[in-house]
């Protein structure tokens, strides 16, 4: 096994992660996940709001692994988001998670789609409270609680969840690679977009990081396969024919062959994808030829989609 395909350090997390990780809104089944898991991955990001339709096929799966007495909790990294980004609801937002997967705490807690109009400090005071060290006994029950509590007594109830270590790190997924630029020191993981017609954040925001993995946000892309590759499967117009076409797990490479990435957030759907995408982390690194291509072929696809 290469260093290319092992576990790696999430930044400054500590947290240990497969190169490549699964969101649920690719409509994976929980048959699926628990498959994707036996395989060697182990981070799993799952939406109580956004596209739960999608993320609730595999919400068993997460539940069976993360569950409290689950004998593979510590192998796993449970990172869940929320897009309803108002810090007031956060307890809200957690009853609903903690409830639905039956958890005791959350490796990483997200704030969806940031852009530049985002209170960030507001959000990233109210998640860090949530890191508090305390006693997660009884963590559902108690948010379960706060459901039912009267209005009176929710702000005294609130306090008390926010003491109980409910989750280990703080991250967020980034629309804006500005805003990101200016959270990224108080970011513990950030989200980013990342494909070979969107190489923004190798300008952006990579210049950015002090490079040592122990001191920066672990850097975690999304919406690797580019648009034309995932919806149309050939090339754009005037592509030449002799010429490399990539699929989405070349894609996979692609980002993954930079040193500064830690996971590449997958959208796999099955498990024929899961082992496609496998098969092309285990080729190892691209070269400068394929990298060269793969740029060529992503500037073709943005003049066709900008």
């Amino acid at each position: 096994m290469s260093a290319f395909t092992m576990r790696r350090p999430l930044g400054k997390t500590g947290l240990q992660v497969s190169p490549l990780g699964i969101g649920g809104g690719g409509s994976i089944s929980n048959e699926d996940l628990l498959y994707a898991f036996e395989r060697g991955i182990n981070y799993f990001f799952f939406s109580s709001d956004m596209h739960h339709f999608a993320y609730q096929r595999s919400a068993q799966a997460l539940r069976s692994l993360c569950q409290q007495g689950s004998s593979v909790r510590d192998q796993v990294v449970l990172a869940t988001v929320s897009y309803v980004n108002h810090p007031e609801k956060l307890p809200g937002i957690l009853a609903d998670q903690f409830a639905e997967l039956g958890v005791e705490y959350i490796d990483i807690f997200h704030w969806g789609w940031i852009t530049d109009e985002q209170d960030m400090l507001g959000l990233i005071k109210k998640a860090r409270q949530l890191q508090r060290i305390g006693d997660v006994s009884g963590t559902v029950a108690l948010l379960q609680k706060k459901r039912r509590e009267q209005k009176e007594q929710v702000d005294a109830v609130n306090e008390e969840i926010l003491k109980r270590g409910l989750v280990r790190h703080v991250g967020a997924s980034f629309h804006s690679r500005a805003a990101s630029r200016l959270w990224m020191k108080n970011m513990d993981v950030m989200m980013l977009r990342y494909n070979i017609a969107h190489l923004g954040v190798e300008e952006d925001v990579v210049p950015f990081l002090t490079g040592e993995k122990t001191r920066d946000p672990g850097m975690i892309m999304f919406n690797t396969a580019h648009q034309g590759i995932r919806r149309f499967h050939v090339p754009p117009p005037g592509y030449p024919t002799d010429q490399f076409v990539p699929t989405i797990p070349d894609c996979y490479r692609f980002v993954l062959s930079q040193p500064w990435v830690d996971l590449v957030l997958t959208g796999v759907s099955n498990k024929e994808e899961v082992d496609q995408a496998l098969h092309a982390v285990e080729r190892g690194p691209i070269d400068a030829e394929e990298r060269a291509a793969m740029v060529r072929y992503g500037a073709m696809f943005r003049e066709v989609w900008k």
